[in-house]
C-alpha cells in the first residue's frame, strides 16, 4: 500500500516536514478538534459537539492529557489515528480518527476528515489505506464505519478501498410535545418478557437483524449477551442510570417464537427513551403499528419522546413511524473491510 511508509518511529517523526504520519495527541488534539467541527458540524448533534468541547479542552490540560493518554481508555484510544500535515504551512488539514469496537477484535474509524481547501489530492486514500495498513500488522479482524446515505463521494471512496455495505440505518425521534396515539381497539397483549425467553428474542433478532447486515445498530452485534442478563449485570444495573425494559407479544404458547420484541431503554434525566423494535417476518405489517402504539403511551407516561434506529429498508416500519410523527433525523450506512487472512 501507499501508506506503508506512514508508520514513524520517534526519531522519524521529530524530523518530519509534512505528509502522513500517526497522530500525536499532545500535539494535534486542538487542530483535530477544529477540523472535525469544519468537517462535519453541519451535521453534528449535541453528543458531538460536547465531544469537540471536550477535546479542546483535553487539549490545552497539558500533563493531565499526558496522564489521561495513558489512564483513560477512551483517550488512549486515539492514539491509534493518522493526521495529514501540509508541508508548506504545517498546518493539520487531514484525520482520522480510530479507537477499538470493544468485541471480535474490530475497529472503528470515528471519522475521516480533510479541510474543504484540500480534498481531492488522495489524502482521504492515503488516511484510510494507512488504517488498513495498520489493521493488517495488527492482525484486527474488520475495520467497520458509517458514512450519510447521501455523501456519495465517501461512499465511493470507501468501496474502492475494499469496503462493503452491510445495512442503512435511519435514526427516527418523536418529539416528547407530541401527543400520543389512542390505544387501538385490537391491540396485542404487550408484556413483560420473562427471562427464560432471551433465546427466543435472540433468534428473532438473529432472523431480522445478522450480523452481516449490521446487526442490532451501530457499534450493537447481534450477540446472545446482548439479550440474556447475567448476574454481574443485574448487580450492575442496581446502581446504574439506564433502565431497559424488554417487551414482547407472545405466540400461542409460552416460550414459542415470538410474534414481536421491544426493548425500551430510559436514561436518568434524558427526554428521549431509546427503542428497539423487532417484528416477526410473518407479522410485519400487522404488529410494528400497536407495538410502536404501546411505546409511544408507556414513555408519554414519562414526559419522554422516542429515538429509535431502524434498518432503513423495513417498509412497513417507516410507513408506521411517518403516521406516528416521527422524523428521520440521519440515514447512515454502515460499512465494513475485513482483513485478508
Amino acid at each position: 500500500m501507499a501508506a506503508a511508509s506512514s508508520v514513524l518511529s520517534p526519531q522519524e517523526q521529530s524530523s518530519f516536514h509534512g505528509g502522513l504520519r500517526p497522530v500525536n495527541l499532545r500535539k494535534d488534539l486542538g487542530e483535530i478538534a477544529d477540523l472535525i467541527e469544519l468537517a462535519f458540524g453541519a451535521t453534528m448533534d449535541s453528543g458531538g459537539r460536547a465531544a469537540i468541547r471536550e477535546m479542546r479542552s483535553l487539549s490545552r490540560s497539558g500533563i493531565l492529557l499526558w496522564a489521561l493518554a495513558h489512564l483513560d481508555r477512551g483517550v488512549r484510544s486515539m492514539h491509534k489515528g493518522f493526521v495529514w500535515i501540509d508541508p508548506p504551512t504545517q498546518r493539520l488539514v487531514g484525520n482520522t480518527s480510530i479507537y477499538t469496537a470493544g468485541y471480535d477484535n474490530v475497529l472503528v474509524v470515528a471519522n475521516v476528515a480533510v479541510h474543504p481547501e484540500f480534498r481531492r489530492r488522495g489524502i482521504a486514500t492515503q488516511l484510510v489505506e494507512a488504517t488498513q495498513e495498520m489493521a493488517q500488522q495488527e492482525g484486527t479482524n474488520a475495520i467497520i464505519l458509517q458514512v450519510e446515505a447521501d455523501n456519495l463521494a465517501a461512499r465511493q471512496l470507501y468501496e474502492r478501498l475494499g469496503f462493503e455495505n452491510l445495512r442503512t440505518f435511519t435514526r427516527w425521534r418523536r418529539h416528547p410535545a407530541i401527543n400520543p396515539p389512542d390505544r387501538p381497539a385490537d391491540m396485542p397483549d404487550v408484556t413483560l418478557r420473562s427471562g427464560r425467553e432471551w433465546k427466543a428474542e435472540y433468534n428473532l433478532a438473529q432472523t431480522l437483524r445478522p450480523n452481516e447486515r449490521g446487526g442490532l445498530g451501530w457499534l450493537r452485534p447481534t450477540r446472545p449477551g446482548a439479550f440474556r442478563k447475567t448476574v454481574w449485570q443485574h448487580m450492575r444495573s442496581v446502581f446504574s442510570t439506564r433502565y431497559r425494559q424488554r417487551w414482547v407479544v407472545r405466540g400461542n404458547a409460552h416460550l414459542a417464537p415470538l410474534r414481536a420484541a421491544m426493548s425500551i431503554e430510559t436514561v436518568f434525566g434524558s427526554r428521549f427513551g431509546r427503542v428497539d423494535l423487532l417484528v416477526a417476518p410473518e407479522e410485519q405489517g400487522t404488529l410494528e403499528k400497536p407495538v410502536l402504539n404501546f411505546a409511544i403511551r408507556h414513555l408519554h407516561d414519562q414526559r419522554r419522546g422516542l429515538i429509535v434506529e431502524h434498518p432503513s429498508d423495513d417498509e412497513h416500519a417507516t410507513e408506521v413511524f411517518y403516521d406516528y410523527r416521527f422524523e428521520p433525523v440521519r440515514h447512515l450506512v454502515h460499512m465494513q473491510w475485513q482483513r485478508s487472512r
